[in-house]
């Protein structure tokens, strides 16, 4: 029994000791891309792989700082980032190289030191530096030997693109809207050939939606429709100069003096005893005006 007791106490002091022995940072991994066929202008990643104990904690003031390391080096991003359960830190790194090399040149990233706290004690790892090669643009010096060929050229022009469907589409545009110019010119009155040649039409059409109880309505339709056509509100003793103008509606003058009759008795005497004959009469004189208006009188 004393035996047992003594084995499990010295598993218990190797397991603890083992613990305590254990390294603060297990693994350490760079990875980088190629180290050739760079030019100006290029990024470079950088990915640094720390696998750390728990109690570890990275010191944020040793990753290198965004922004400017030396005069053709920039570091354009930096990202920290916990993984595997805390276990992994992750750094990644991008430069931006802005050498102009005359020709391929060795050049080199600078390393540095990462820094964990741990229970108050400092733990450090070395990031070491890395090298690269930068190719020049172009070559130090223009080629003799090229047999009669020109060796430095711009680059090929590009190809025209096809513009007969744009052609098209701006033709389209350009008829749609000089037609919605035309519409809207001829609905707002500014075209007053075509316009008088619909008066009457908007007439009848407006009478079509009217009833003969709605007389009152009905006569200020074809009043409209007269003063449009003269240009000025027409009254009956207009009337001569009225038919001096448009002589066309002479045929149907009767009907016009009937017309002004009722509606002076209507609108201004207040009588009310019209019935069905008075509204057909006057649909028929909006009909006849529209007649005369389309040119078939």
């Amino acid at each position: 029994m004393k035996t047992l007791r003594l084995m499990v106490m010295i598993c218990s002091l190797l397991t603890g000791c083992s613990g305590l022995l254990q390294a603060p940072i297990s693994h350490f991994e760079l990875q980088t891309p190629r180290p050739f066929g760079y030019l100006i202008g290029d990024e470079i990643k950088h990915r640094v792989i720390l696998e750390t104990r728990q109690d570890l904690s990275l010191n944020f003031n040793s990753v290198p700082a965004q922004g400017e390391v030396n005069r053709w080096l920039h570091l354009n991003k930096v990202t920290v980032s916990r993984q595997n359960e805390g276990r992994e830190t992750v750094i990644d790194l991008s430069y931006q190289v802005f050498y102009a090399p005359a020709e391929v040149k060795m050049l080199t990233i600078p390393g540095y030191i990462l820094q964990f706290n741990q229970a108050g004690k400092i733990v450090e790892q070395q990031i070491p530096e890395w090298h690269f090669t930068l190719s020049p643009l172009k070559e130090l010096a223009v080629r003799k030997d090229n047999d009669g060929y020109q060796y430095m050229r711009p680059d090929a022009p590009p190809r025209y693109l096809a513009t007969q469907s744009l052609w098209m589409g701006v033709y389209i545009s350009l008829v749609c809207g000089c037609s919605t110019a035309v519409y809207l010119a001829y609905l707002y009155g500014y075209l007053p050939i075509l316009s008088r040649q619909r008066i009457f039409k908007r007439a009848c059409r407006q009478l079509a939606n009217l009833s003969e109880r709605e007389m009152g309505r009905s006569l200020a339709v074809v009043h409209h429709a007269l003063n449009t056509l003269n240009g000025q509100p027409l009254f009956p003793h207009q009337l001569k100069e009225f038919y001096q103008r448009h002589p066309e509606y002479l045929s149907i003058k009767p009907k016009i003096d009937w017309f002004f009759n009722l509606s002076n008795q209507v609108l201004f005497a207040g009588w009310q005893k019209f019935d069905a004959g008075e509204w057909l009469e006057l649909k028929d004189l909006c009909r006849l005006c529209r007649e005369i208006e389309r040119g078939s009188r």
